[in-house]
């Protein structure tokens, strides 16, 4: 799904339905990180590659809403927000993403496609989520949730493919998709979006 090669067991959300307030911070926690992932994209790479920032910035005004969301069903379940906690699969997904790259490549192929795995693994964590959990409200909420990642992966190869042609992004993303596949094979499941 969405150039995922390891699914998520689904027995994940087992654990999740045990510790809805623990998946529902960190889900607040990840839409913030989300949208301060597409200013830095913009602040980074907007003055040589102006393309991408209207649509990044759509993106980032549009997680900041998830957040909004997010938030208010935590305050409706009477539950604060906690401290972020750093997110070991984004940290370790970036870390395999750099770990052959060649100089010579520019660091905004690799960036645009993390971008669009980690999109890809909310979207897929999502879509089991919008399936399994017993509350009828976030099963809904999660449905919708799941079309907007995909969207979101979709812009992230889209503006990859536009500025560094179609065959070598697809390259790079089997390269990636072979490492982002052991980075979540090796994550303990717990109530976290990517972990």
């Amino acid at each position: 799904m969405l150039a995922l090669l390891c699914p998520t067991d689904p027995s994940w959300t087992d654990g999740v339905e045990r510790d809805l307030d623990g998946l529902l911070r960190d889900h607040a926690h990840c839409e913030i990180k989300a949208a301060q992932s597409a200013l830095s994209l913009v602040a980074r790479f907007g003055a040589e590659d102006p393309d991408l920032v209207a649509p990044l910035v759509a993106l980032a005004h549009e997680e900041t809403e998830h957040f909004r969301e997010v938030h208010d069903r935590l305050r409706a379940r009477g539950t604060v927000m906690s401290h972020p906690g750093s997110d070991e699969y984004v940290a370790a997904l970036r870390r395999a993403a750099g770990a052959d790259r060649d100089e010579a490549q520019d660091p905004l192929l690799d960036r645009l496609l993390v971008s669009a795995l980690v999109e890809a693994r909310s979207c897929e964590r999502f879509k089991l989520l919008s399936e399994r959990l017993t509350d009828a409200s976030l099963r809904a909420f999660y449905r919708e949730l799941m079309a907007s990642e995909a969207r979101h992966f979709r812009l992230f190869a889209r503006l990859a493919e536009e500025r560094f042609g179609a065959e070598a992004t697809n390259a790079r993303l089997e390269v990636l998709s072979r490492r982002e596949a052991v980075v979540a094979g090796r994550l303990p499941l717990g109530p976290t979006v990517h972990g």
